[in-house]
């Protein structure tokens, strides 16, 4: 009995308040303001090009530095990267750059 079964409103809701802020972080709440690394160098970034390099045919997330040395530098591909396969961008949509707003350079003083 060292736990309560039940609570009063103020305590369910308090919990469900949390529980609600938690599923909204989602998985996608990384410790680094939202970027991920690079599956060849590790470097943690905000945009990552999702690429298949080698004769696995896994899917790779790789920073645009590996990008070029895996891709030769076409999106499709060259006859020097035999198993590179374009998949796609992956973009930190919380990192500062996406959250600035449109309207940041207006004055105060003027009218919306």
């Amino acid at each position: 009995w060292d736990e309560v079964a039940t609570c009063s409103k103020a305590c369910n809701a308090e919990r469900r308040r949390a529980a609600k802020q938690q599923r909204r972080a989602g998985p996608e709440a990384l410790p680094e303001g939202g970027q991920k690394s690079c599956d060849l160098c590790a470097r943690s970034v905000d945009l990552l090009v999702r690429c298949r390099v080698d004769e696995t045919r896994r899917w790779n997330m790789v920073c645009g530095k590996c990008w070029h040395d895996v891709s030769g530098g076409v999106q499709d591909g060259d006859a020097d990267h035999p198993y590179y396969q374009y998949g796609g961008l992956w973009k930190n949509r919380r990192s500062q750059k996406a959250r600035r707003q449109p309207n940041a350079a207006r004055h105060d003083d003027e009218a919306p």
